[in-house]
């Protein structure tokens, strides 16, 4: 029985291929798997370096003084239960706060009281006054957040 060409592919490396009684050598069509290709692609620049001394200012010319750093701290503005005449942080500008209450655990937890112990046809009445909730502070101007106070 002597087939040319045999029932599955040959299970050797790509570009031999068998001969009668020897393998040889063949170059192998363009197409899959890719013959490898040289690109060379440039490093991409390395990054900038560190500069320790960045935020800090240089001494005033005297060669005995330590160095002085600068730490810039941003903290939101102290409001309270009530309208707060504030300057806005996002807008700039010196505005008087718009309130928006609501909810909080603490409502919660009157209500749950007053629903226990105390009167319970009465437990909504938490629901309903401003001091029970938590009051939100936005900026009537631009409508940006400022802050919460928690009563």
């Amino acid at each position: 029985m002597d087939n040319k060409n045999p029932p599955y592919p040959s299970s050797q490396a790509p570009g031999f291929v068998a001969g009668p009684n020897t393998h040889q050598f063949q170059p192998q069509p363009a197409g899959y798997p890719h013959p490898p290709v040289n690109h060379s692609y440039p490093h991409p620049p390395p990054p900038p370096p560190y500069d320790a001394n960045a935020n800090m200012i240089p001494p005033g010319g005297h060669g005995g003084q330590q160095p002085t750093y600068v730490h810039t701290i941003v903290t939101a503005p102290q409001v309270g239960p009530d309208p707060a005449s504030i300057s806005c942080p996002s807008c700039q500008k010196h505005v008087i706060t718009k309130l928006d209450y609501e909810t909080s655990t603490k409502t919660h937890i009157m209500a749950g009281l007053l629903c226990l112990f105390i009167c319970w046809p009465c437990f909504w009445i938490p629901y309903v006054v401003d001091t029970c909730k938590n009051a939100n502070h936005y900026c009537p101007n631009c409508g940006a957040y400022i802050g919460t106070y928690r009563g």
